[in-house]
C-alpha cells in the first residue's frame, strides 16, 4: 500500500506539472562539473515504464504490450542518445540476471525514487509556497549509497522513470464534445487527453547523489508508443547532459 500511495502521489505531481511546464530546464548539483570529470562509465537502469489506455469514462487500464514497446522506445532512445558521446562506456544492465537481494534493492530503489522526484518537482519546478528557490541553487538529493550494489563497477547510474496514458477514441470524442458545450455556455475546458511523463536522473554509483535531474511531462503531445515520437521526446531531455 505504502508504494501504491507513493505512485499515485508521484502521477499528482506530474499532472500539476504538465499544467505548469512543457520543456523544463535540468537541475544540477552543485559538484556536477568537478564530479563529471571522473564520469567515464553509465548503466543505464530503468525504474518504470508503465502505459495506461484512458476510456471515456476517465478509468485507466495498464496496457502489458504497450508497457513493453514504451519501454524498448525510451531505452532505444536513450542508449543511440548516449552513444553519441564516444568517450563514455555505456554498460548494459540485465535485470532478469539480477539476484533476489539485488531485486530487492531495484525495488526498493524504484519506490525511493519516486518520493525524491516527487520532492524535486514539487520544490524545484512547483509554484509558491511549494517552490524553493534554494533547492534549486543548492540542489542537493540523493538515493544512498546502496544504489552501488545494483551499479556495479561504472561511475555513474542514469535513472529513467516515465509513464504515458493514452486516450482512447471514445475519450477524445467525449473530450471534443466537452469542449464544444463549454463555448457554448461561455465556459473554458482544457481537455484531457492523457498525459506523458518522463524523468530521467544521473547519479553518483558511488555516493548515490543525484548529479543532474531533468524532466517533461505534457498532455496528448507525445506518444511513448512511437519510437521517432520517443526520440524527439528524449533528445529534448539529454540535450544538456554534460557527458
Amino acid at each position: 500500500m505504502p508504494l501504491i500511495s507513493k505512485f499515485l502521489k508521484l502521477l499528482l505531481v506530474f499532472s500539476i506539472f504538465a499544467g505548469c511546464a512543457t520543456a523544463p530546464d535540468f537541475r544540477s548539483n552543485p559538484q556536477l562539473s568537478e564530479k563529471i570529470k571522473t564520469t567515464k562509465s553509465i548503466v543505464l537502469i530503468p525504474l518504470r515504464t508503465d502505459v495506461y489506455q484512458l476510456t471515456a469514462g476517465g478509468v485507466q487500464e495498464k496496457m502489458d504490450e504497450w508497457t513493453q514497446q514504451a519501454r524498448r522506445n525510451v531505452m532505444t532512445a536513450i542508449q543511440e542518445e548516449l552513444g553519441r558521446k564516444p568517450l563514455i562506456y555505456i554498460k548494459p544492465f540485465e535485470e532478469s540476471l539480477l539476484s533476489s537481494e539485488k531485486a530487492a534493492n531495484l525495488y526498493e530503489t524504484s519506490a525511493l525514487y519516486d518520493a525524491v522526484s516527487s520532492s524535486i518537482l514539487f520544490h524545484t519546478y512547483g509554484q509558491p509556497p511549494d517552490l524553493f528557490p534554494e533547492k534549486i541553487k543548492n540542489f542537493d538529493y540523493s538515493l544512498g549509497p546502496e544504489i552501488k550494489e545494483l551499479a556495479g563497477d561504472v561511475d555513474a547510474v542514469l535513472f529513467v522513470s516515465c509513464v504515458d496514458h493514452i486516450a482512447t477514441a471514445g475519450r477524445k470524442a467525449v473530450q471534443a464534445g466537452s469542449i464544444i458545450l463549454g463555448a457554448l455556455v461561455g465556459i473554458q475546458i482544457t481537455p484531457n487527453m492523457g498525459t506523458t511523463s518522463i524523468s530521467i536522473a544521473l547519479v553518483d554509483a558511488n555516493s548515490g547523489f543525484i548529479m543532474w535531474y531533468n524532466a517533461h511531462s505534457s498532455g496528448g503531445d507525445h506518444d511513448l508508443r512511437n519510437p521517432l515520437n520517443t526520440t524527439t521526446l528524449v533528445k529534448q531531455l539529454l540535450k544538456d547532459l554534460p557527458i
